[in-house]
Protein backbone atom coordinates (compact mmCIF):
# COMPACT_ATOMS: atom_id res chain seq x y z
CA UNK A 1 0.00 0.00 0.00
CA UNK A 2 1.29 3.44 -0.95
CA UNK A 3 1.75 6.09 1.70
CA UNK A 4 -0.48 9.10 1.17
CA UNK A 5 -0.82 12.45 2.86
CA UNK A 6 2.84 12.53 3.84
CA UNK A 7 3.14 16.31 3.76
CA UNK A 8 2.15 18.67 6.56
CA UNK A 9 1.74 22.45 6.59
CA UNK A 10 4.92 22.68 8.66
CA UNK A 11 7.05 20.69 6.18
CA UNK A 12 5.69 22.83 3.34
CA UNK A 13 6.48 26.07 5.19
CA UNK A 14 9.98 24.83 5.98
CA UNK A 15 10.67 23.82 2.36
CA UNK A 16 13.29 26.31 1.21
CA UNK A 17 14.22 26.98 -2.41
CA UNK A 18 17.35 25.30 -3.71
CA UNK A 19 19.54 25.91 -6.73
CA UNK A 20 17.36 23.51 -8.75
CA UNK A 21 13.66 22.77 -8.45
CA UNK A 22 12.67 19.74 -6.43
CA UNK A 23 9.55 17.81 -5.40
CA UNK A 24 8.00 17.00 -2.04
CA UNK A 25 5.80 13.91 -2.47
CA UNK A 26 2.41 13.65 -0.78
CA UNK A 27 1.43 10.29 -2.27
CA UNK A 28 -0.78 8.90 -5.04
CA UNK A 29 1.19 10.86 -7.64
CA UNK A 30 0.71 14.28 -6.03
CA UNK A 31 3.63 16.43 -5.01
CA UNK A 32 4.61 19.99 -4.27
CA UNK A 33 7.18 21.32 -6.74
CA UNK A 34 9.48 23.90 -5.13
CA UNK A 35 11.15 26.28 -7.58
CA UNK A 36 14.44 28.19 -7.06
CA UNK A 37 12.50 31.48 -6.88
CA UNK A 38 10.60 30.12 -3.85
CA UNK A 39 7.22 29.44 -5.50
CA UNK A 40 5.53 26.14 -4.70
CA UNK A 41 3.10 24.45 -7.08
CA UNK A 42 0.79 21.49 -6.44
CA UNK A 43 1.00 18.92 -9.23
CA UNK A 44 -0.30 15.44 -9.96
CA UNK A 45 1.60 13.04 -12.17
CA UNK A 46 -0.54 10.36 -13.84
CA UNK A 47 -0.80 8.12 -16.89
CA UNK A 48 -3.62 8.43 -19.39
CA UNK A 49 -3.84 6.55 -22.69
CA UNK A 50 -0.30 5.27 -22.10
CA UNK A 51 1.17 8.76 -21.72
CA UNK A 52 2.63 10.45 -18.66
CA UNK A 53 0.85 13.69 -17.85
CA UNK A 54 1.14 16.39 -15.19
CA UNK A 55 -1.89 18.26 -13.87
CA UNK A 56 -1.39 21.46 -11.88
CA UNK A 57 -3.71 22.35 -9.01
CA UNK A 58 -2.39 25.78 -8.13
CA UNK A 59 0.14 27.65 -6.02
CA UNK A 60 0.69 27.10 -2.33
CA UNK A 61 -0.51 28.84 -0.06
CA UNK A 62 -3.48 29.97 -2.25
CA UNK A 63 -4.31 26.29 -2.65
CA UNK A 64 -3.87 24.67 0.74
CA UNK A 65 -2.90 21.09 1.40
CA UNK A 66 -6.47 19.89 2.06
CA UNK A 67 -7.79 21.54 -1.11
CA UNK A 68 -4.97 20.02 -3.15
CA UNK A 69 -5.83 16.59 -1.76
CA UNK A 70 -9.50 17.07 -2.68
CA UNK A 71 -8.46 18.02 -6.22
CA UNK A 72 -6.21 14.93 -6.35
CA UNK A 73 -9.13 12.73 -5.25
CA UNK A 74 -11.43 14.24 -7.90
CA UNK A 75 -8.78 13.95 -10.64
CA UNK A 76 -8.02 10.32 -9.83
CA UNK A 77 -11.76 9.55 -9.82
CA UNK A 78 -12.06 11.07 -13.31
CA UNK A 79 -9.04 9.13 -14.54
CA UNK A 80 -10.68 5.88 -13.35
CA UNK A 81 -13.83 6.89 -15.29
CA UNK A 82 -11.73 7.32 -18.45
CA UNK A 83 -11.78 11.13 -18.38
CA UNK A 84 -8.51 13.03 -18.82
CA UNK A 85 -8.59 15.87 -16.26
CA UNK A 86 -6.33 18.10 -18.39
CA UNK A 87 -8.56 17.76 -21.45
CA UNK A 88 -11.63 18.34 -19.29
CA UNK A 89 -10.05 21.49 -17.82
CA UNK A 90 -9.22 22.76 -21.33
CA UNK A 91 -12.77 21.99 -22.52
CA UNK A 92 -14.23 23.96 -19.61
CA UNK A 93 -12.07 26.96 -20.59
CA UNK A 94 -13.16 26.62 -24.24
CA UNK A 95 -16.83 26.37 -23.20
CA UNK A 96 -16.55 29.47 -20.99
CA UNK A 97 -14.94 31.42 -23.84
CA UNK A 98 -17.67 30.30 -26.25
CA UNK A 99 -20.37 31.32 -23.75
CA UNK A 100 -18.72 34.71 -23.34
CA UNK A 101 -18.53 35.20 -27.13
CA UNK A 102 -22.16 34.13 -27.52
CA UNK A 103 -23.22 36.55 -24.80
CA UNK A 104 -21.28 39.38 -26.51
CA UNK A 105 -22.88 38.49 -29.88
CA UNK A 106 -26.33 38.48 -28.30
CA UNK A 107 -25.64 41.82 -26.61
CA UNK A 108 -24.44 43.30 -29.91
CA UNK A 109 -27.47 41.87 -31.70
CA UNK A 110 -29.79 43.52 -29.16
CA UNK A 111 -28.05 46.89 -29.42
CA UNK A 112 -27.92 46.90 -33.23
CA UNK A 113 -31.31 48.53 -33.74
CA UNK A 114 -32.89 49.55 -37.02
CA UNK A 115 -32.60 53.20 -35.98
CA UNK A 116 -28.85 52.88 -35.34
CA UNK A 117 -28.22 51.11 -38.66
CA UNK A 118 -30.44 53.55 -40.57
CA UNK A 119 -28.69 56.57 -39.06
CA UNK A 120 -25.26 55.13 -39.95
CA UNK A 121 -26.48 54.45 -43.50
CA UNK A 122 -27.92 57.98 -43.74
CA UNK A 123 -24.64 59.49 -42.57
CA UNK A 124 -22.68 57.53 -45.21
CA UNK A 125 -25.09 58.40 -48.02
CA UNK A 126 -25.81 62.07 -47.25
CA UNK A 127 -22.61 63.42 -48.90
CA UNK A 128 -23.86 61.90 -52.17
CA UNK A 129 -27.28 63.59 -51.93
CA UNK A 130 -28.56 67.12 -52.13
CA UNK A 131 -29.32 68.87 -48.86
CA UNK A 132 -33.08 68.72 -49.47
CA UNK A 133 -33.02 64.98 -50.24
CA UNK A 134 -30.90 64.33 -47.14
CA UNK A 135 -33.48 66.11 -44.95
CA UNK A 136 -36.40 64.35 -46.68
CA UNK A 137 -34.88 60.90 -46.13
CA UNK A 138 -34.15 61.41 -42.42
CA UNK A 139 -37.61 62.92 -41.87
CA UNK A 140 -39.28 59.98 -43.63
CA UNK A 141 -37.38 57.57 -41.40
CA UNK A 142 -38.23 59.55 -38.24
CA UNK A 143 -41.94 59.82 -38.97
CA UNK A 144 -42.72 56.55 -40.74
CA UNK A 145 -40.18 53.89 -39.76
CA UNK A 146 -38.61 54.71 -36.37
CA UNK A 147 -41.88 54.88 -34.38
CA UNK A 148 -42.71 51.22 -35.22
CA UNK A 149 -39.34 49.57 -35.78
CA UNK A 150 -36.64 52.02 -34.70
CA UNK A 151 -35.79 50.53 -31.29
CA UNK A 152 -36.07 46.89 -32.36
CA UNK A 153 -32.95 44.81 -33.03
CA UNK A 154 -32.55 44.70 -36.79
CA UNK A 155 -32.14 40.92 -36.77
CA UNK A 156 -35.62 40.56 -35.19
CA UNK A 157 -37.43 42.49 -37.93
CA UNK A 158 -39.05 40.25 -40.51
CA UNK A 159 -40.24 40.83 -44.05
CA UNK A 160 -43.91 40.86 -43.10
CA UNK A 161 -43.41 43.74 -40.63
CA UNK A 162 -41.71 45.85 -43.30
CA UNK A 163 -44.51 45.10 -45.79
CA UNK A 164 -47.13 46.09 -43.20
CA UNK A 165 -45.45 49.49 -42.65
CA UNK A 166 -45.10 50.06 -46.40
CA UNK A 167 -48.82 49.26 -46.89
CA UNK A 168 -49.69 51.74 -44.13
CA UNK A 169 -47.65 54.39 -45.97
CA UNK A 170 -49.26 53.44 -49.27
CA UNK A 171 -52.79 53.99 -47.96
Amino acid sequence: MRLTNKLTELTIKKAKPKEKQYKLADGEGMYLRVYPNGSKYWQLKYRFDGKHKTLSFGVWPEVGISEAREKRFEARKKIKQGIDPIQEKQQIIIDKNEQKLEKEREEKRKTTTLKKVAEEWHQRQSPLWTEKHTIDVINSLKYHIFPDLGERPISDINKQEVITILRKLES
